[in-house]
């Protein structure tokens, strides 16, 4: 389930960015070309940036579970901000995971949506109570989630390779990324 090369988040994000802004057959074939790559041997242990102090609670364990798909903070800051309404700074991801600040329902319902879980169950775990019925995730989030959890599997080569395949799908539009996508 660990990522199989760190040095593979730091192409994590741009395969995200990149893949939402893609028409949906565009992320199926990107989907499609991960699964053909061959899985690699693990050359090293998995070990997720310790958090000081560990506290263990929802904040904590929200902020695990997206380093276990191979996001550091600062792929945290840029992949939520394409896939959910809430742009917020890396340093504060930081903050969340050592319990310094509270998971909030709309944090709550924004960190599902990459996870790829209800916001519900990830609310139950958490102990936080959802006042608002949070919408569904739009098709690019689904997708998104998706592709995070297959791309945790890649070397830093092959998470390269598919970065730079997803940003040629994209075409020329690099001058910059959506953020709050419709339907986030």
């Amino acid at each position: 389930m660990a990522p199989l090369d760190t040095a593979a988040a730091r192409w994590v994000s741009y395969v995200v960015m990149d893949a939402v802004h893609l028409p949906a057959a565009g992320r199926r074939e990107l989907l499609n070309l991960i699964h053909a790559l061959p899985q690699e041997e693990r050359h090293s242990r998995f070990a997720p940036k310790r958090l000081a102090p560990l506290t263990g609670g929802p904040g904590s364990c929200a902020i695990r579970m997206l380093q276990y798909r191979n996001l550091d903070w600062m792929g945290m800051a840029k992949t939520l901000a394409v896939m959910t309404p809430t742009y917020l700074s890396a340093a504060t991801y930081g903050v969340i995971g050592a319990g310094c600040k509270e998971l909030t329902p709309r944090l709550v319902t924004d960190f599902a949506a990459p996870l790829g879980i209800d916001a519900y169950e990830l609310a139950a775990l958490a102990g936080i109570v959802l006042s608002e019925v949070p919408r569904p995730p739009s098709s690019e989030a689904v997708d998104a989630a998706a592709l995070l959890w297959e791309v945790r599997r890649l070397s830093a080569t092959q998470a390269r390779h598919i970065s730079e395949l997803a940003r040629t799908m994209r075409g020329n539009s690099r001058d910059g990324y959506l953020v709050n996508l419709p339907g986030t």
